[in-house]
Protein backbone atom coordinates (compact mmCIF):
# COMPACT_ATOMS: atom_id res chain seq x y z
CA UNK A 1 0.00 0.00 0.00
CA UNK A 2 2.77 2.46 0.94
CA UNK A 3 4.61 1.73 -2.29
CA UNK A 4 1.48 2.52 -4.35
CA UNK A 5 1.13 5.90 -2.63
CA UNK A 6 4.80 6.77 -3.24
CA UNK A 7 4.59 5.76 -6.92
CA UNK A 8 1.35 7.76 -7.40
CA UNK A 9 2.88 10.90 -5.90
CA UNK A 10 6.06 10.45 -7.94
CA UNK A 11 4.18 10.10 -11.23
CA UNK A 12 1.90 13.07 -10.44
CA UNK A 13 4.85 15.32 -9.61
CA UNK A 14 6.85 14.31 -12.67
CA UNK A 15 3.90 14.99 -14.98
CA UNK A 16 3.06 18.29 -13.27
CA UNK A 17 6.65 19.52 -13.37
CA UNK A 18 6.62 19.42 -17.19
CA UNK A 19 3.95 22.10 -17.39
CA UNK A 20 4.98 24.75 -14.88
CA UNK A 21 7.84 27.20 -14.90
CA UNK A 22 9.12 28.19 -11.47
CA UNK A 23 11.81 29.88 -9.49
CA UNK A 24 13.40 28.65 -6.27
CA UNK A 25 10.71 30.05 -3.95
CA UNK A 26 7.55 28.58 -5.54
CA UNK A 27 6.40 26.17 -8.25
CA UNK A 28 7.80 22.84 -9.41
CA UNK A 29 11.35 21.98 -10.46
CA UNK A 30 13.18 18.89 -11.67
CA UNK A 31 16.66 17.89 -10.57
CA UNK A 32 19.29 15.28 -11.29
CA UNK A 33 22.01 14.50 -8.79
CA UNK A 34 24.94 12.13 -8.92
CA UNK A 35 27.59 11.14 -6.43
CA UNK A 36 28.25 8.86 -3.49
CA UNK A 37 24.89 8.20 -1.78
CA UNK A 38 22.29 10.98 -1.26
CA UNK A 39 20.25 12.82 1.36
CA UNK A 40 17.04 11.96 -0.50
CA UNK A 41 17.49 8.19 -0.79
CA UNK A 42 20.50 6.92 1.18
CA UNK A 43 21.47 4.19 -1.30
CA UNK A 44 21.91 5.91 -4.68
CA UNK A 45 24.47 7.00 -7.26
CA UNK A 46 22.13 8.81 -9.68
CA UNK A 47 18.95 10.47 -8.47
CA UNK A 48 16.07 12.01 -10.49
CA UNK A 49 13.73 14.27 -8.49
CA UNK A 50 10.57 16.33 -8.80
CA UNK A 51 10.67 19.19 -6.31
CA UNK A 52 7.81 21.39 -5.10
CA UNK A 53 9.25 24.66 -3.78
CA UNK A 54 7.27 25.83 -0.74
CA UNK A 55 9.40 28.90 0.05
CA UNK A 56 13.00 30.13 -0.20
CA UNK A 57 13.81 27.83 2.74
CA UNK A 58 11.77 24.66 2.19
CA UNK A 59 10.73 22.10 -0.42
CA UNK A 60 8.98 18.74 -0.79
CA UNK A 61 10.44 16.16 -3.18
CA UNK A 62 9.86 12.78 -4.73
CA UNK A 63 12.84 10.85 -6.07
CA UNK A 64 13.79 7.89 -8.20
CA UNK A 65 17.34 6.65 -7.70
CA UNK A 66 19.66 4.25 -9.46
CA UNK A 67 22.34 2.06 -7.89
CA UNK A 68 24.28 -0.62 -9.73
CA UNK A 69 21.88 -3.61 -9.86
CA UNK A 70 19.00 -1.78 -8.21
CA UNK A 71 17.02 1.37 -7.61
CA UNK A 72 14.72 3.13 -5.20
CA UNK A 73 11.84 5.52 -4.63
CA UNK A 74 11.58 8.18 -1.98
CA UNK A 75 9.53 11.12 -0.76
CA UNK A 76 10.63 13.78 1.69
CA UNK A 77 10.94 17.31 2.99
CA UNK A 78 14.04 19.51 2.97
CA UNK A 79 14.50 22.66 5.07
CA UNK A 80 17.38 25.11 4.54
CA UNK A 81 18.58 27.17 7.51
CA UNK A 82 19.53 29.99 5.11
CA UNK A 83 18.33 30.94 1.64
CA UNK A 84 18.39 27.87 -0.65
CA UNK A 85 19.58 29.93 -3.62
CA UNK A 86 22.93 30.40 -1.78
CA UNK A 87 25.27 28.09 0.16
CA UNK A 88 23.42 26.99 3.29
CA UNK A 89 23.00 24.28 5.93
CA UNK A 90 19.95 22.03 5.54
CA UNK A 91 18.13 19.15 7.15
CA UNK A 92 16.24 16.60 5.07
CA UNK A 93 13.75 13.95 6.18
CA UNK A 94 12.63 11.16 3.87
CA UNK A 95 10.83 7.85 3.57
CA UNK A 96 12.43 5.52 1.03
CA UNK A 97 12.14 2.08 -0.53
CA UNK A 98 14.98 0.38 -2.45
CA UNK A 99 15.47 -2.92 -4.27
CA UNK A 100 19.05 -4.13 -4.62
CA UNK A 101 20.70 -7.18 -6.15
CA UNK A 102 18.55 -9.72 -7.94
CA UNK A 103 15.28 -8.37 -6.53
CA UNK A 104 15.22 -10.29 -3.27
CA UNK A 105 16.87 -7.60 -1.15
CA UNK A 106 14.33 -4.95 -0.20
CA UNK A 107 15.31 -2.00 1.97
CA UNK A 108 12.89 0.57 3.32
CA UNK A 109 12.96 3.08 6.12
CA UNK A 110 13.13 6.69 7.19
CA UNK A 111 16.13 9.02 7.21
CA UNK A 112 17.12 12.30 8.74
CA UNK A 113 20.07 13.94 6.98
CA UNK A 114 21.73 17.15 8.16
CA UNK A 115 24.13 18.59 5.62
CA UNK A 116 25.59 21.57 3.83
CA UNK A 117 24.69 22.75 0.32
CA UNK A 118 27.58 24.48 -1.47
CA UNK A 119 26.35 26.61 -4.40
CA UNK A 120 28.48 26.22 -7.52
CA UNK A 121 28.56 28.26 -10.71
CA UNK A 122 25.48 27.45 -12.80
CA UNK A 123 26.14 25.28 -15.84
CA UNK A 124 24.21 25.25 -19.11
CA UNK A 125 22.35 22.49 -20.95
CA UNK A 126 20.70 22.19 -24.35
CA UNK A 127 17.17 21.05 -25.12
CA UNK A 128 14.54 21.15 -27.86
CA UNK A 129 11.27 22.96 -27.19
CA UNK A 130 9.49 21.00 -29.95
CA UNK A 131 10.25 17.70 -31.67
CA UNK A 132 13.03 18.16 -34.27
CA UNK A 133 13.17 21.86 -33.43
CA UNK A 134 16.30 23.93 -32.93
CA UNK A 135 18.56 23.27 -29.95
CA UNK A 136 18.20 25.92 -27.26
CA UNK A 137 20.89 26.50 -24.64
CA UNK A 138 19.57 27.16 -21.12
CA UNK A 139 21.16 27.66 -17.73
CA UNK A 140 20.38 25.40 -14.76
CA UNK A 141 18.40 27.17 -12.03
CA UNK A 142 20.83 25.90 -9.41
CA UNK A 143 24.04 23.85 -9.44
CA UNK A 144 25.27 22.70 -6.04
CA UNK A 145 27.24 20.13 -4.08
CA UNK A 146 25.57 18.52 -1.04
CA UNK A 147 27.62 16.94 1.76
CA UNK A 148 26.52 15.52 5.11
CA UNK A 149 25.43 12.47 7.10
CA UNK A 150 22.27 10.41 6.72
CA UNK A 151 20.89 8.82 9.91
CA UNK A 152 18.69 5.95 8.72
CA UNK A 153 16.24 3.70 10.56
CA UNK A 154 15.35 0.68 8.41
CA UNK A 155 12.16 -1.38 8.36
CA UNK A 156 13.90 -4.41 9.90
CA UNK A 157 14.68 -2.32 13.05
CA UNK A 158 18.32 -1.79 12.09
CA UNK A 159 19.89 1.63 11.86
CA UNK A 160 23.01 3.27 10.56
CA UNK A 161 24.86 6.43 9.64
CA UNK A 162 25.99 6.97 6.05
CA UNK A 163 27.98 9.92 4.70
CA UNK A 164 26.95 11.44 1.36
CA UNK A 165 28.46 13.73 -1.23
CA UNK A 166 26.51 14.53 -4.38
CA UNK A 167 26.29 17.15 -7.13
CA UNK A 168 22.83 18.44 -8.06
CA UNK A 169 21.63 20.28 -11.16
CA UNK A 170 18.16 21.81 -10.88
CA UNK A 171 16.17 22.78 -13.99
Amino acid sequence: MHLKIIISILIFNLISSEELNSNLDNGLDRAISYGFLSEKIPMSFIDFSAIMNLSLKSEIYTSFSYVIFGGGLGIGYKYYLGNKSESSQFISTSAHYSILGDGYQHFYGISIAPGYCIKLKNKTYTKREVFAGPLIEKEYKKTSMNIGLSFTYMGDHSYGVMPFISWENRF
